[in-house]
């Protein structure tokens, strides 16, 4: 009786031990306060989301959010289509690999060591993957105070201070820099006060800004030019009468 109960403590110690190195795999560190979520939700979400690994740097586009970690990897969400993308360089500017996934809102991107954390705000979930893109769990995030002000005040923040050295998202477009949602540039700035940029699509963003203005000139002109003969047509109508 004492060689079965022995039997039955030790298969308790076992599946014990099991199941808390399953959940340490499994664990997820994040600044959001998440719910659980039921498998098959999980399940759907990822297939929706349908996450793909990159291995070759695409053409660079403006910077919508970033993180960078203890290892100085830094991820860059890109302004893209509904199949958005993220990058990930080295300090040094150098990309390494990427993701592109579906999504038709905003996201964030949070680091969880070498892992990465992905926020889609329109459905308010997190999504954590590993560098080799697979997914590591789902979680919805609560609707709280604290989720709002952690949205807020880093995944929205345009700075990052790892070990001393600092990370800037910014535009460098002078007075313009108040019609763009976006950032075109990486700065980085040393312990010893020196900055270089490792990230720059300045230039396109001034192209882009310039084209949206000038349509917007063609359009009011051609509208202008449409009212004022509409006007010369009603006035020689009544001259005649």
């Amino acid at each position: 009786m004492k060689i079965k109960r022995n039997n039955v403590f030790l298969l308790f110690i076992l599946i014990f031990v099991l199941f808390t190195n399953t959940m340490k795999v499994n664990a997820v560190n994040t600044g959001f306060k998440t719910n659980h979520l039921p498998s098959e939700e999980k399940k759907l979400i990822i297939s929706n989301i349908n996450i793909l690994t990159i291995d070759k740097e695409p053409p660079k586009k403006t910077i919508t959010c970033f993180d960078v970690n203890s290892n100085q990897l830094i991820a860059i969400g890109q302004n893209t289509s509904n199949r958005k993308t993220i990058c990930i360089y080295s300090n040094e500017g150098v990309f390494q690999y990427g993701y592109t996934f579906n999504c038709s809102g905003d996201f964030g991107v949070e680091w969880d060591n070498e892992n990465l954390n992905i926020y889609f705000v329109r459905s308010s979930v997190i999504v954590s993957i590993s560098p080799n893109g697979e997914v590591l769990d789902v979680f919805e995030i609560q609707n709280t105070i604290e989720n709002n002000s952690y949205v807020n005040h880093f995944i929205h923040s345009t700075k990052r201070t790892i070990g001393g050295t600092e990370y800037f998202i910014e535009n460098n477009l002078g007075i313009l820099n108040l019609l763009v949602p976006s950032y075109s540039q990486i700065t980085v700035k040393e312990v010893t006060g020196i900055e270089h940029i490792i990230y720059d699509v300045n230039q396109m963003q001034f192209a882009n800004i310039i084209g949206t203005i000038s349509l917007i000139c063609v359009f009011a002109l051609v509208a202008i030019a449409v009212v004022f003969w509409q006007f010369i047509k009603l006035r020689r109508g009544n001259q005649s009468d």
